[in-house]
């Protein structure tokens, strides 16, 4: 198979993967994951949806960048070869969800203003769902400060939500659609599941290509189960997710920059 074949190849791959990820969302939630599912105390659930949802954070995808980075240095042969992609990938990738992060916070959540179903449900502990129109006219700073004090003041009307959940609450101040964290998972599972089906050096690998995929699913569904989103925050995320990451592996210079040369056209004689 030529390498623009392999690439088309590998594409319908990923996007048919990505396709049945998103399809599954909607009923995992109706069946498994409701709004609110994984907030009792030092449950399971919680603990469980706070580590898969964290996976998609600041952190968690960092270390996904690095895995990603890391998984196209396999194909190089010399150590030169495997630092000069490491670092395209690192910066490539970084940038991308950087620049993404920035126009979601900056600009696509304050013009959508979709309320998060944390909010409501802190409000309405509080007996103050009224408030909520005032209480986003704060930023988003000032609303992680008002929902703090509140916390402390009022604990024994929070004695069914998890610490951890309730700190998460807190934490995440800002509006609610799309879901960054779903975003993250499915751009990350896009260039890495392409990595693993396009591994030449282990071809064992290239059969489970699609468990990025079932990982990304499963930080969607952590989102909705801690009530931090709704499923359009979620679907919405994976959406633009798969359709980043489509593009920037349907672009010759992209991959360049985020892999190797490998699917590059030859020139013309």
């Amino acid at each position: 198979m030529s390498s623009p074949q392999k690439l088309k190849f590998s594409l319908a791959q990923l996007l048919v993967s990505a396709g049945i990820s998103l399809a599954f969302l909607p009923i995992a939630n109706s069946l498994y994951a409701p709004e609110f599912s994984a907030i009792r105390p030092n449950s399971f659930s919680a603990s469980l949806s706070l580590g898969i949802s964290n996976s998609a954070g600041i952190v968690g995808t960092f270390i996904g960048v690095l895995i990603t980075a890391i998984l196209y240095t396999l194909n190089e042969a010399t150590w030169k070869d495997k630092m000069r992609v490491f670092v395209k990938a690192i910066l490539g990738l970084s940038l991308v969800i950087i620049l993404f992060a920035a126009f979601n916070e900056k600009l696509t959540k304050p013009l959508i203003k979709a309320e998060r179903p944390s909010h409501l449900y802190l409000l309405k502990a509080f007996e103050r769902a009224p408030l909520i129109d005032s209480l986003y006219q704060l930023n988003k700073k000032e609303r992680v400060a008002w929902f703090s004090q509140q916390a402390a003041l009022q604990k024994d009307k929070l004695s069914n939500i998890d610490a951890q959940v309730l700190a998460h609450w807190i934490e995440e101040g800002g509006y609610s659609f799309p879901s960054g964290h779903t975003f993250n998972a499915f751009l990350l599972a896009m260039i890495f599941a392409f990595g693993i089906a396009n591994n030449d050096k282990n071809t064992a690998l290239r059969s489970i290509f699609y468990l990025p995929f079932i990982w990304a699913t499963a930080v969607g569904l952590s989102r909705l189960s801690l009530g931090v989103h709704t499923i359009y925050d979620v679907m919405a995320g994976a959406t633009l997710g798969i359709a980043l990451g489509a593009a920037l592996l349907a672009l010759n210079h992209t991959r360049n920059l985020i892999t190797h040369k490998k699917f590059s056209q030859p020139k013309n004689k």
